[in-house]
């Protein structure tokens, strides 16, 4: 079996984790996966604290939902950026070793992993996990444990929306039956 272009574009996102973990060092995307945790956490909780401002704006209360969910994320984002900058300014002045940096590219790695698998979650959402570049490659279904640990995490108001397939119409992607994780 010959190395498909999804194996391909599997290996350049892991690589280029990997790669950016060997830049930035550990220490660095510690902080930087601390601030999106906690971005995730806050944007999860705190979304319906915006409904009564975004409620003029927007009607439909799952755009609404989506939009202040957006909107936190981004905000605390932002301050993480900043709160990040000033902190590798200070560990430049220490001068970071070839260890921190080689702990960086095991990170990339376990992000690259990560991502990838986040994204054959939402390509298993729709009609494309049936299509022949997922059956055909070396790498997709190596990711299924990850992939299947992450559908265990997707918010239940994401398990309840609809999907449009472009061959089946409306999916709903609540029932679990829908989703082949092959």
């Amino acid at each position: 079996m010959q190395w498909y272009w999804v194996d391909l574009a599997i290996a350049a996102i892991i690589a280029l984790s990997v790669l950016t973990g060997l830049i930035r060092g550990f220490v660095k995307e510690l902080i930087a996966l601390c601030i999106w945790i906690l971005a995730l956490w806050l944007a999860y909780r705190c979304n319906d604290m915006l409904n009564p401002w975004l409620q003029p704006y927007i009607q439909d209360n799952t755009v609404r939902k989506g939009a202040g969910f957006v909107l936190i994320l981004m905000a605390t984002l932002l301050v993480g950026a900043i709160i990040n900058a000033i902190f590798s300014f200070i560990m430049k002045r220490t001068g970071l070793s070839g260890t921190d940096r080689m702990l960086g590219m095991a990170f990339g790695f376990i992000r690259g992993v990560f991502i990838v698998s986040l994204i054959i979650l939402v390509v298993q959402m729709t009609s494309m996990p049936h299509e022949e570049y997922s059956r055909n490659s070396r790498l997709y279904s190596s990711f299924n444990p990850v992939v299947h640990w992450l559908n265990g995490l997707v918010p239940e108001f994401i398990k309840q929306a609809q999907i449009i397939d472009k061959q089946n119409g409306i999916i709903d992607i609540s029932d679990q039956n829908d989703l082949e994780l092959s």
